[in-house]
């Protein structure tokens, strides 16, 4: 597993590189324009924070102005294409997820993926850059310090993903107000209840629609179904529980409100393609304090 966390500034360099073997696998580095430009598949999931820039950025194809307080974010697998005038001065923190971590992280991201692909690149406000880079800088001195700063460099990681997904929505969803809201309303509804309600017909009552309009909407917007955005949720809870737990897989099944332990070996199996049993031990070296894992899918 590999996560990195790079400062692109042309005016300052400097590298701190944790040995591969270690469990954390962390490594910093303050990289040169020749990194940023040329084509690319990214292997990780990137965000790159555009404090000073001038140029274009073209993901999947498609090219994106890049200019100052800006973020940029491509998902592994996509194709990256930088081109940058560097006489204009360059100022970028990019922070990057290894797949395996972004399993861990990736369901902070509140709405699809694929809207976040297709918008690729989104103006900020001062005020939220400065969010951005006081986040993004702070987790590099955090994970540094491997003793006590990884749980902090934890939850600052969540802190990025649901900042995200507040740009997401401020640009996507504010200019629907009454389908956004609704939907907004939905997704407070499953975070709060989805360990005991997992029946789309309770989130369609409480927000006084019919379950039909309910998954219209979310299909329209969302790109999933009202189950799927549910299952999401308890999904990432349950692989939480399993890596980071002493729970049996009997006590688990109870916790998350199952009938039984047959139905919550079904239910995870056909989402997971694993047993319950198999994705503990799959990741049961995974040590959640030092490799900053939850693995939220």
């Amino acid at each position: 597993m590999q996560r990195s966390f790079s400062s692109y500034n042309n005016n300052h360099s400097q590298h701190l590189n944790y040995n591969a073997a270690d469990p954390g696998i962390v490594s910093y580095l303050n990289i040169g324009k020749d990194h940023m430009e040329g084509g690319v598949e990214e292997r990780a999931f990137s965000m790159f924070l555009v404090g000073k820039g001038v140029g274009s950025h073209v993901i999947d194809g498609k090219p994106k102005d890049v200019h100052e307080k800006q973020l940029h974010f491509v998902f592994s697998g996509q194709d990256s294409n930088w081109a940058l005038n560097e006489d204009k001065g360059l100022e970028i923190d990019t922070l990057h997820l290894s797949e395996t971590v972004f399993e861990t992280f990736g369901s902070y991201l509140k709405y699809p993926f694929s809207h976040y692909m297709k918008v690729g690149a989104i103006t900020l406000t001062e005020e939220s850059f400065e969010k951005f880079k006081y986040e993004f800088m702070n987790i590099a001195e955090e994970l540094e310090d491997r003793q006590g700063g990884l749980l902090t460099a934890e939850f600052r990681l969540k802190v990025i993903m649901l900042m995200l997904s507040r740009e997401i929505y401020k640009m996507h969803y504010e200019k629907r107000m009454d389908s956004a809201c609704l939907l907004s309303r939905f997704i407070t509804l499953v975070f709060e209840n989805f360990r005991e309600h997992r029946d789309v017909k309770f989130y369609a009552d409480e927000l006084a629609v019919t379950t039909n309009y309910l998954n219209i909407l979310c299909n329209k917007h969302l790109d999933k179904t009202a189950t799927a955005i549910i299952n999401r949720e308890l999904l990432a809870e349950i692989k939480q529980y399993l890596i980071a737990s002493n729970l049996s897989i009997k006590e688990l099944a109870t916790l998350m409100h199952f009938r039984s332990v047959s139905s919550f070996h079904t239910f995870f199996k056909k989402n997971t393609g694993l047993t319950p049993k198999d994705f503990q031990n799959k990741y049961m070296g995974t040590d959640i304090s030092t490799t900053i894992s939850e693995d939220l899918s």
